[in-house]
């Protein structure tokens, strides 16, 4: 146990010193532009073995690939967002997590526009596979300046999960109508560090309770340019579900640093 557990800190190790892909929310966060395209892209691939005694072998797989990309069609922007992470123990899984984003957003340049969405994803970790949703909603631009920049959106969408109960092995499809919200924030610290979050809010009423489901996370990063297209992230993000479908950890979070190639 002792070696696995060291192995999985150099793993993890090797992954922060992967370059930290950015929600491209954040990226280009309400920036004028007359670029057509920008995002970001890196992928890691670990595969190694360690053990100190023969017949106790461990080997590891790690892959990973992330990527976020925004597309300018005349006043209007099409962002893909992917977050793919596969980790194996030996023969056996360990993570196998992921999403598919897609956003189109009308008109950009006014201060209150619509927005379209949809999105694939699967967890295997927590039983998973998979969430489909789509929706549309209202952005509004409530503060932009040279050095702040705050967002509000409101929307609706449909999503349908497939669980797998962790004791009784029973698959349980939850398909709820819901309400989604959330605030975008950025802050221009100084010309070489800024601090940007984003801040989201669904609910729904699930009739089999008699009462709502709520989903709270929050994603926050500190940006510190080092080069022209190299930027230095801090990042922490935090997930809470005050009624999962199945019972499992109701709080998630993850906090990690690296670098970030930009195009």
């Amino acid at each position: 146990m002792k070696k696995i557990f060291i192995m999985l800190i150099s793993l993890v190790s090797t992954g922060l010193l992967q370059a930290q892909i950015l929600n491209i929310e954040k990226y280009i966060l309400d920036r004028d532009t007359t670029r057509k395209m920008l995002g970001n892209i890196t992928g890691s691939f670990v595969m190694y073995n360690r053990s100190a005694a023969e017949n106790e072998p461990v080997e590891f797989l790690g892959i990973n690939f992330k990527s976020s990309i925004a597309i300018f069609p005349g006043k209007h922007r099409i962002a893909s967002i992917t977050d793919i992470n596969y980790l194996r123990l030996n023969d056996e899984p360990f993570t196998n997590t992921g999403y598919q984003h897609f956003r189109f957003e009308l008109f950009k340049h006014l201060r209150t526009n619509p927005e379209a969405f949809a999105q694939y994803q699967y967890d295997n970790f927590r039983r998973l596979d998979p969430r489909l949703l789509a929706g549309g909603g209202i952005r509004h631009r409530l503060l932009r300046n040279n050095k702040i920049t705050l967002t509000l959106g409101t929307g609706v969408m449909y999503e349908s999960e497939r669980w797998t109960h962790p004791y009784a092995e029973e698959i349980i499809q939850a398909n709820f109508w819901k309400s989604t919200n959330y605030v975008i924030f950025r802050i221009s610290l100084s010309e070489w560090a800024d601090f940007n979050s984003i801040q989201y809010y669904q609910t729904a009423y699930d009739p089999s309770i008699n009462a709502f489901r709520n989903r709270f996370s929050t994603d926050m990063n500190l940006n510190t340019t080092i080069a022209k297209r190299l930027l230095w992230t801090v990042s922490f993000t935090l997930n809470y579900e005050d009624r999962p479908i199945i019972p499992i950890t109701k709080t998630i979070y993850r906090f990690s640093n690296g670098i970030t190639f930009k195009f």
